[in-house]
């Protein structure tokens, strides 16, 4: 039996251990008794429940009505749809799901999620803007106030410094306080006060842009929030007021006029305390105004500077909720995407859109009709470089976003950006396509899809409303209803309403607005609506003549090809099954189009790969797919035929594969001219020869390091193949990525590179010799180009050598890889390895040559420069642009040059 020995006298009971007398029974069952178990590292919660016997028969019963609640519902409608009935709804149900994952992915910006993202974080750079205006203010009235006198304790200030301050103070009243009172002005319908400055009669008294339009009624937000929005107009109006009253009275010594050195009379003293008080009675009212973060935490304290141990324990206590609060936070997010709550902040799209059209001149919102039923938000902002001011401007732009893309961000939320202190603060923003466009002298059109932002469409009953016009209904009554509503009546956008509100902002435009010179300009999945509209457009006789150019930027070629290179090859089909009426054929739409266009890709897009780029897609279809009327399916992924596969599995080639049937013909290298295109056997071909070629050279790199490391120390591999290989994998693509990184991609990668190569490589050769002749972008005669040289595929920048090194090599020009390949194999003629891949090398050589000879053409040539200087037709694959600036990220200095002069040359072909 057990024993009870005396331990510590400090503990709070005895200590058994075991005594000599214990059996092998007792002492396994000691030790089993020892052993931990599953439930001694559950979490806190649940050995709750299974140490106490009253919590285990709650948590069983509550279990147990729980699943009869759930359980039996189902059970009786089971018996009132029968069992084909339960399968229909079951398969229903699944599809319900997949296609709603499907949409939350394509269209992000139309849920609750992304603009409440968007909402809260202009709150808290609203709140720390006000704030920072405020402090600014105080430091200046304090300054004033302190002028000249000699107080203990307290921070003095000289004449000197009061009129840097007042330039400070001045400019965050005017670009930030007297923005946001001007916006709740107009808002609350308070805007009678507002005058206009005497210089420019197009802006505010304090140099903003007039408001015009439907920027908002605040129906989205809390009543508390609305409450919020008075008081902080109010405090703005105090402190405006004041300055206002400063200025008039001390004009003189805060902007030095005067030349002399002027001390602060004492009713200006007065004013400058006025001043303090108004302005902390700002602040600390704005501080009140500070988003929490989930959880209710101050949006501050999410920072990283307050490693304080208090800090540490009280964040920590705050996130160890309990399994309760997980699952009622849990149930609240789902309950907020099927029921968008109300914003809490006084900060909402309604500010941030008044904030947005008050920081350009003449910008104003207005609204155009879906021809379909529902309405679309547009904001216009007009060029300043447009002349005369009065008349309409006959150009424009029409800027399709991407998917997660609105119009109240689409300028970014910046108040220091814009253009209406432009002429006197002498800055040039160039931050935000807005910015490229109107300094370009295009105005131009912001617009939110239906189902995003305020636009919205007419519902599968033919319910359609826009958001505000019906009162938010509070309770479980209201919170049923617009689930229902929103599930089964309301509009959901898909690519064939995208193009159905580019459609008709495009008409609306040259048909109403005067536009003779229109640009479409469609970002990433902008690029539907865009192309889709173009075709359009193109196709009517009224409105052909009046589109200059579309952009497809960074967009794809279809959205299932997308997915397969995000996800796996699954998703495509997964896609066209969850949605079987979308269609994303941009590719089709593009080439349909007739007029000016423009392909601009980044190879190296981490949203959009390569293979699924419009690029990629365009050269697909024209180098393989001839004769076909289609684009469907271009640009996915696709198998290679199973004897390259086999013949890769054996490490073997393909001729010595014991699977390739015996009829299998080798497939040859394509010769110019006798080959005008480069058939898919050839392409594969290509492909599986570049990958043996690299599968071989890695493992011959592997051996010979290994071997000169043991004898010389040195890793360093000069076997001909690794050098014929090192060479080729920098081979320049003209329109892409080096040889080398496509081939990690798979054979359909590689035949991707192939024919994007042969198809828009010909436009990097034309650059090549107009660079070399040195013939400005919009000068260019294809009388002056002469023939190609081989000096005209090299891309390189000058003094390329000196930025080279072991791990930075610029692509190759192909003729120099051929050159390089030559030699090696001239060099090494008895080489084991080289012999095993002599088919492959020669035919690799082979179509490389003729990449040079079909580039180099006249034929060739000639087209490739009227694809690049914007010829027109339904046989032009458009000019290519080669970013290097990634998804959604803003062009480069050299890519908006480059832009620019292709808008230039659009306006003079146009006229």
């Amino acid at each position: 039996m057990m024993e009870v020995t005396t331990g510590n006298p400090n503990d709070d009971g005895p200590v058994y251990s075991s005594g000599p007398s214990e059996g092998p029974m007792k002492m396994i069952a000691h030790r089993l008794l020892q052993t931990k178990t599953v439930a001694d590292v559950l979490p806190g919660s649940f050995q709750v429940i299974l140490t106490s016997g009253k919590m285990s028969g709650m948590v069983f019963v509550g279990a147990s009505l729980a699943f009869l609640g759930i359980w039996f519902p189902i059970y009786l409608f089971s018996r009132l749809v029968g069992e084909k009935g339960i399968y229909a709804l079951t398969v229903g149900t699944i599809f319900m799901v997949g296609r709603s994952i499907i949409r939350l992915l394509a269209f992000p910006g139309s849920t609750n999620r992304v603009s409440s993202e968007m909402e809260k974080e202009f709150s808290k750079y609203s709140v720390r803007m006000i704030n920072a205006s405020a402090i600014s203010i105080m430091d200046l009235a304090q300054a004033i106030a302190s002028a000249g006198t000699t107080q203990s304790g307290t921070q003095s200030y000289t004449a000197y410094e009061i009129p840097a301050m007042w330039k400070r103070a001045k400019s965050y009243r005017d670009r930030v306080l007297a923005v946001y009172m001007e916006v709740l002005q107009y808002i609350y319908d308070e805007s009678s006060d507002q005058a206009s400055s005497p210089i420019m009669s197009d802006t505010t008294k304090y140099g903003n842009n007039k408001l015009s339009g439907d920027i908002g009624d605040l129906s989205g937000l809390t009543l508390e929030a609305r409450a919020d929005g008075k008081q902080l107009l109010e405090h703005l109006n105090r402190v405006i007021s004041d300055m206002d009253r400063l200025q008039e009275q001390a004009g003189s010594m805060l902007d030095q006029s005067s030349g002399k050195t002027q001390m602060p009379s004492s009713s200006v003293r007065i004013i400058a305390n006025s001043l303090v008080v108004v302005a902390n009675d700002l602040k600390d009212f704005v501080e009140s105004l500070r988003p929490s973060a989930p959880g209710g935490v101050d949006a501050s304290e999410g920072d990283e500077a307050n490693l304080s141990v208090d800090a540490v324990r009280r964040r920590f206590e705050e996130q160890n909720t309990s399994v309760l609060d997980s699952i009622t936070s849990g149930a609240a997010s789902i309950l907020s995407m099927l029921d968008p709550p109300l914003h809490t902040s006084i900060f909402g799209f309604d500010v941030q859109r008044g904030c947005m059209l008050a920081r350009y001149k003449g910008a104003k919102q207005m609204w155009v009709k879906r021809p379909s039923g529902g309405m679309i938000d547009v904001i216009q902002i007009p060029s300043t470089h447009h002349s005369p001011p009065s008349q309409k401007n006959p150009q424009a732009v029409m800027y399709c976003n991407p998917n997660a893309g609105l119009i109240e961000v689409a300028t970014g939320m910046s108040l220091a950006g814009g253009n209406v202190m432009q002429e006197e603060e002498g800055v040039v923003n160039d931050n935000c396509w807005t910015d490229f466009y109107t300094e370009a002298g295009y105005d131009i059109y912001l617009f939110n899809y239906a189902g995003f932002g305020r636009s919205c469409g007419s519902g599968y009953c033919g319910v359609g409303r826009r958001g505000g016009e019906e009162p938010y209904m509070e309770g479980t009554y209201g919170r049923i209803k617009r689930i229902i509503h929103g599930t089964f009546f309301g509009f959901q956008p898909t690519p064939a309403t995208l193009r159905a509100d580019g459609l008709a902002l495009g008409t609306h435009l040259v048909s109403e607005c005067g536009v003779e010179s229109l640009v479409i300009h469609g970002e990433s999945i902008g690029g539907v609506a865009a192309s889709g509209t173009a075709r359009h457009l193109s196709e009517t006789p009224f409105s052909k003549d009046k589109l200059s150019l579309l952009i497809c930027d960074r967009t794809f070629c279809n959205l299932e090809a997308v997915a397969q290179r995000l996800v796996g090859g699954w998703s495509g089909y997964a896609v066209r099954g969850l949605a079987p009426f979308w269609s994303t054929d941009v590719a089709g739409d593009f080439l349909a189009a007739d007029c000016r266009k423009v392909v601009a890709t980044d190879s190296a897009d981490a949203i959009i790969a390569d293979p699924s780029s419009l690029k990629a897609g365009i050269a697909w279809w024209k180098e393989l797919c001839r004769g076909k009327e289609t684009t469907k399916g271009v640009g996915w992924m696709m198998d290679a035929p199973v004897q390259y596969r086999m013949a890769d599995w054996e490490n073997v080639a393909v001729n010595h594969s014991r699977y390739v049937q015996p009829g299998f013909t080798r497939a040859t290298a394509p010769v110019w001219p006798s080959d005008k295109h480069i058939s898919l056997e050839e392409a594969f071909h290509f492909a599986a020869c570049t990958k043996r070629l690299g599968k071989l050279a890695s493992i011959e790199k592997k051996r010979q390091s290994m071997i000169n490391l043991v004898e010389y120390g040195t890793t360093e591999c000069v076997v001909p193949v690794f050098l014929i290989w090192k060479g080729l994998a920098c081979c320049d693509g003209l329109c892409g990525s080096a040889l080398g990184m496509t081939v990690k991609g798979g054979f359909d990668c590689t035949v991707s590179w192939l024919c994007s190569l042969l198809t828009f490589g010909g436009q990097t050769v034309v650059e090549g010799m107009e660079h070399r002749q040195q013939i400005p972008f919009g000068e260019s005669d294809l009388k002056k180009l002469g023939e190609a040289l081989t000096s005209d595929f090299d891309c390189r920048p000058p003094g390329f050598e000196k930025q080279e090194s072991d791990s930075v090599v610029h692509p190759k020009p192909i003729p120099e890889v051929l050159d390089d390949i030559k030699k090696i194999i001239e060099d090494n003629p008895d080489d084991e390895t080289l012999g095993r891949l002599e088919e492959e090398v020669s035919f690799i050589v082979g179509t490389l040559e003729y990449i040079v000879a079909r580039l180099s053409s006249p034929s060739v040539v000639e087209q490739s420069w009227k694809n690049r200087h914007l010829g027109s037709g339904q046989a032009m694959v458009g000019s290519f642009m080669n970013l290097h600036c990634g998804h959604n990220n803003p062009f480069s200095a050299g890519e908006r040059s480059r832009l620019r002069d292709i808008l230039t040359q659009a306006r003079g072909q146009q006229k």
